[in-house]
């Protein structure tokens, strides 16, 4: 696969923006291209937000939001109710959810409960499990153009201290407990 679209979604407080820089951080790192672009109303927590992600192998000359996304990531499952949240994705493409009651909603689904392992190692703000380095090892997991060490470094260096450490693990228990439905 040359390019990858990525279309990451949850609400204000989850780190869908954060996601999108930490996976265009990682593609750098493995020494391909990347392009993040948030798209947000009102800054405020539990307000949607989207942001969008192209990975590729060669430069990226498109710039504009991305339409039919190779990859859905919906990181607050209350948003699945949502008409519009698969618009666009490609007949190939792949849904990542957010979730600890899995339910296929796409031909190819897959699963993480991204709000344990975040709950788990403390990685909580103001009552909201920040579930992003969690869904970012999922979405590496499950691409066969990112992988798990680099996404691991970007969320090593994204943050300080103990914080450094915890989204890392997060990044790998993501990594590893994704799973497809059936």
């Amino acid at each position: 696969m040359l390019m990858l679209e990525i279309s990451l979604k949850g609400r204000g407080g989850q780190g869908v923006v954060t996601a999108g820089e930490l996976l265009v951080s990682a593609a750098i790192k493995e020494g391909i291209y990347g392009q993040s672009i948030p798209f947000y109303g009102g800054e405020r927590r539990g307000a949607p937000v989207t942001s969008e992600v192209r990975v590729s192998k060669e430069p990226i000359f498109m710039h504009r939001r991305v339409y039919n996304p190779d990859i859905i990531a919906i990181f607050d499952p209350s948003l699945i109710n949502l008409e519009n949240m698969l618009e666009g994705i490609k007949n190939t493409g792949i849904v990542v959810i957010n979730s600890s009651n899995p339910k296929k909603i796409w031909k190819n689904t897959y699963v993480l409960d991204a709000t344990k392992i975040a709950t788990q190692l403390g990685l909580v703000i103001a009552g909201w499990a920040v579930v992003n380095t969690a869904m970012v090892g999922a979405i590496a997991k499950i691409t066969d153009i990112l992988n798990r060490d680099e996404v691991e470094e970007a969320a090593e260096e994204e943050f300080e201290g103990k914080l450094s450490e915890l989204n890392a693990e997060a990044v790998k228990l993501g990594f590893n407990e994704v799973k497809k439905l059936e």
